[in-house]
């Protein structure tokens, strides 16, 4: 039997998340992404093809997310479903504790769709996290601020997740927070940062990787 068990869960990753200045990233065309925010493409050690880049920046006020998806035409949103069809999820443990498999209250999931909001705009929200051993009740959209662009041939979209809504996120005094994505699209496919389905990617802390937060 083949269970297509990706490479990368053999590995530990752990990537140095620069401190941002200045975010013109959230406003206008959204570009302005420093390259050294760029996330390495672990997808690559499989042979995987990745149609989008992703970028990450903290601040004291919280954390800093931005992807450009390229090569493709149309979106698929369900804002009612927002797990299906096209979109992002991020997943954020501000411990990092590495050899939990359920979530705890400082594990969060968050979701980010570039259009299906207010005024066709793009759309945001938590959900909770399957078989967590503790968590609180998930922040209220409007917490999160997210703004996309879209294009002929893809979109970008630029997301703050506030200190307020990532229980336990105190850069100070921890600068290692546990973290992964899931880029989801109709056509392109799936492109993820650490392990991928079969494995419990979605609830298991363990298989997502480390952001270094430094300055």
């Amino acid at each position: 039997m083949n269970l297509r068990i990706p490479i990368r869960s053999f590995f530990d990753f752990a990537w140095p998340c620069p401190r941002l200045g200045e975010i013109p990233f959230m406003k206008g065309p959204l570009t302005g992404w420093p390259e050294r925010h760029k996330l390495p493409d672990l997808g690559g050690l499989e042979g995987a093809d990745s149609f989008a880049e992703v970028y990450l920046g903290w601040r004291d006020e919280g954390l800093y997310i931005g992807v450009d998806v390229q090569g493709k035409a149309g979106l698929k949103v369900e804002p009612k479903r927002p797990l299906k069809g096209d979109g992002i999820q991020v997943w954020v443990d501000t411990r990092d504790v590495r050899d939990a498999h359920r979530a705890s209250r400082f594990c969060h999931h968050f979701f980010f769709l570039p259009g299906g909001g207010r005024r066709k705009g793009a759309a945001s929200g938590q959900v909770r996290i399957r078989r967590a051993r503790s968590q609180g009740k998930p922040c209220e959209p409007q917490a999160i601020t997210v703004v996309s662009k879209i294009r002929s041939s893809g979109y970008r979209l630029s997301a703050h997740l506030p200190a307020d809504v990532l229980h336990g996120f105190d850069p100070e005094d921890n600068t290692r927070i546990g973290f992964t994505y899931r880029i989801a699209d109709s056509l392109l496919g799936l492109q993820s940062w650490t392990a991928e389905d079969p494995l419990p990617v979605s609830y298991d802390p363990s298989l997502w990787g480390t952001l270094q937060l430094v300055d």
